[in-house]
């Protein structure tokens, strides 16, 4: 019998599927106890009905819940619920609502700065988990979530595998494949992987890494560095191809955006970063440098705007200074003289120059007490 919405495993009551995967199918559960929502993960059967798998699953989840990170999403308990079908295996998380960096990613990748404050939390994360000896092995933007507080969550250790150098391969991950999806499914889980990881060798924390960079490349600029048409031809890209540059695909990146990702893309572990905290520390760096270019250019913006104010300001200021020293100059003070050019009493008026220019001819008014005729000069 199917588990169906409404059913309970012990005190949890089933709300509705959110997930499905190689590993197990996802529910928004209730805990009927504490009253509070959950995730619950119940196991495929093949793992289930296998105690060899079953026991190494249940150590791995318990150190996964030993993890305490602010970007870890928290995991509860194992648990194990007798139906009438038979036993039911499955694991409890902390519910997380938000949505994946596959839900928020834009088609041309995420802005440089947007982009920088998801990768150091995200690598600090892994760093976290690494330090613990907990590879995650299914890095991908669907086990990405930004929560509805903006906080950045990895989800999804189901294939996270402890530090055991003991124990033997575990073979390729192919089977983290949904069973009831598209080929654009399978190529979405196995365009992550490592090649060491597709080729069934032996993973470490620098398988990780690799995936970092994967998703990294893909958050930069909107598009996979390895692709195919099918799972065997992606799994050929990762193994062969080298990916395009970042810079040729989107111009206005930053090169040292591109070396860090190419460093992560390495085929050879051994010239990848060493440990996610490496990643963080170069991602970091690179944060502050473009800040610091950010601030330069605000800065420089802002010198701009002050000189020209001040250059408006002397212009003004020249204006009315100007203008108060037109207004102090005094005016010219023009005095004027009469001389008498006849020797007649009177008034002379209307002086001209005779036509030779040698004589000057004026109109005389004589005074009351002497009128002589006008006279010449």
């Amino acid at each position: 019998m199917p588990i169906e919405p409404g059913q309970q495993l012990l005190h949890y009551r089933l709300i509705e599927k959110i997930g499905e995967g190689g590993m197990g199918v996802v529910w928004k559960a209730e805990d009927t106890k504490l009253q509070r929502r959950v995730a619950l993960k119940v196991l495929p059967e093949t793992m289930a009905a296998d105690p060899e798998r079953r026991a190494r699953f249940e150590r791995e989840a318990r150190a996964v819940a030993a993890l305490n990170h602010p970007n870890i999403v928290t995991l509860h308990s194992v648990e194990e619920a007798e139906t009438p079908v038979g036993s039911v295996h499955f694991i409890t998380m902390e519910l997380v609502e938000g949505r994946t960096l596959t839900q928020l990613l834009p088609k041309s990748g995420f802005p440089l700065n947007r982009l920088l404050e998801i990768v150091i939390p995200l690598a600090d994360a892994v760093s976290r988990a690494h330090r613990a000896g907990i590879t995650h092995r299914d890095l991908k933007p669907d086990n990405i979530m930004i929560d509805s507080e903006g906080r950045l969550r990895v989800l999804d250790f189901g294939l996270a595998k402890v530090r055991d150098p003991s124990a033997p391969a575990q073979g390729t991950q192919i089977a983290t494949v949904t069973s009831d999806t598209a080929e654009g499914r399978v190529l979405g889980t196995v365009a992550y992987m490592s090649p060491e990881q597709a080729e069934g060798k032996e993973v470490n924390a620098r398988s990780d890494i690799f995936s970092l960079g994967t998703i990294l490349f893909e958050m930069a600029t909107g598009v996979r560095p390895f692709q195919g048409d099918t799972t065997m031809s992606t799994i050929g890209s990762i193994l062969k191809e080298e990916p395009a540059s970042i810079t040729e695909l989107k111009p206005s990146l930053p090169r040292h955006l591109g070396r860090i990702i190419r460093r992560c893309l390495a085929k050879d572990p051994d010239r990848r970063y060493q440990t996610a905290l490496d990643l963080r520390t170069e991602v970091e760096e690179l944060q502050s440098d473009v800040g610091s270019l950010d601030a330069s250019d605000r800065f420089g913006s802002r010198r701009w705007l002050v000189l020209g104010a001040v250059a408006v300001l002397v212009v003004v200021a020249s204006f009315a200074i100007l203008q108060s020293v037109r207004r102090e100059t005094p005016e010219p003070v023009v005095s004027y003289t009469s001389v008498p050019i006849t020797s007649a009493i009177g008034e002379e008026t209307r002086p001209n120059w005779s036509p030779g220019g040698e004589f000057i001819g004026a109109s005389s008014s004589p005074s009351r007490r002497s009128r002589k005729p006008a006279s010449t000069l």
